[in-house]
């Protein structure tokens, strides 16, 4: 009993969570499952991902084997050959890899950034898809995108500021960002190990440094002699007429 109540409470919250959503919700409802009532059952510290691939999909085409860990005691199984319903449940994971992801505009709605001459302000007119170039802060290690018109002047400039950036990243490697995707499946099922798992998904996956979490602050209102009383006014009592309501006489 007590398990269901904890899957159930676990399953709210991942439908409470906007991130969670899609195809991502129903592997986490599919892998929570897994986790809190041991279905698909458990293999000892681990429960397989085709299993969970099986349960999700349907058997189809299911050659490979991957154990997901359940806590401790980490084991890799591998067998040739990966397709259908395994793969695609390793894709909804390895589009969850906690990582940084570049923000901001499409490169289709960049403007062209080169500064005007004679007037201030930039020349704004819609960046050539030939001439858009994502650029990478060397303070914050976040990349941007960049772009210029078909305007000689502006690819010109265009290609000053992608020389310059280049030299910056030279003389001062940028930081890595902190992550701000993924990780939706992390928090809501923290008994599996993820790490490792990621690093499976992808190999040049490293775990990426997180910006300071936000603390809400506790606001407490306070009432003075200066300011006004913002207490509820007592409601008059309400008088049901033909026509509509009115107020009491003696209200």
């Amino acid at each position: 009993m007590n398990a269901l109540r904890g899957h159930d409470s676990r399953v709210r919250a991942m439908l409470a969570d906007p991130d969670c959503c899609g195809e991502l919700l129903l592997a986490g409802i599919a892998l929570a499952r897994a986790v809190d009532l041991g279905d698909p059952a458990p293999l000892g510290p681990t429960f397989s991902l085709r299993a969970v691939a099986k349960a999700l999909y349907g058997p189809v085409r299911i050659f490979a084997d991957l154990a997901l860990p359940a806590g401790p005691g980490w084991q890799e199984r591998r067998r040739s050959g990966a397709g259908g319903s395994y793969d695609r449940l390793l894709d909804v994971l390895r589009a969850d890899i906690r990582r940084y992801v570049p923000t901001g505009t499409s490169f289709h709605q960049v403007a062209c950034g080169r500064p005007r001459v004679r007037t201030k302000g930039l020349c704004g007119r819609s960046a050539s898809p030939n001439h858009t170039r994502r650029l990478t802060d060397p303070l914050t290690g976040e990349r941007h995108w960049v772009g210029a018109c078909s305007q000689a002047a502006c690819k010109t400039w265009l290609a000053a500021v992608i020389a310059r950036n280049k030299e910056e990243l030279v003389d001062h490697p940028p930081p890595v960002p902190p992550a701000n995707t993924g990780g939706v499946l992390e928090r809501h099922l923290p008994e599996i190990d993820w790490w490792p798992l990621w690093r499976c998904l992808d190999e040049r996956w490293t775990p990426p440094p997180e910006a300071d979490p936000f603390h809400q602050p506790k606001l407490q209102l306070v009432l003075g002699d200066d300011l006004p009383d913002l207490r509820p006014a007592a409601r008059p009592a309400l008088t049901v007429l033909r026509g509509g309501w009115t107020a009491a006489p003696n209200a």
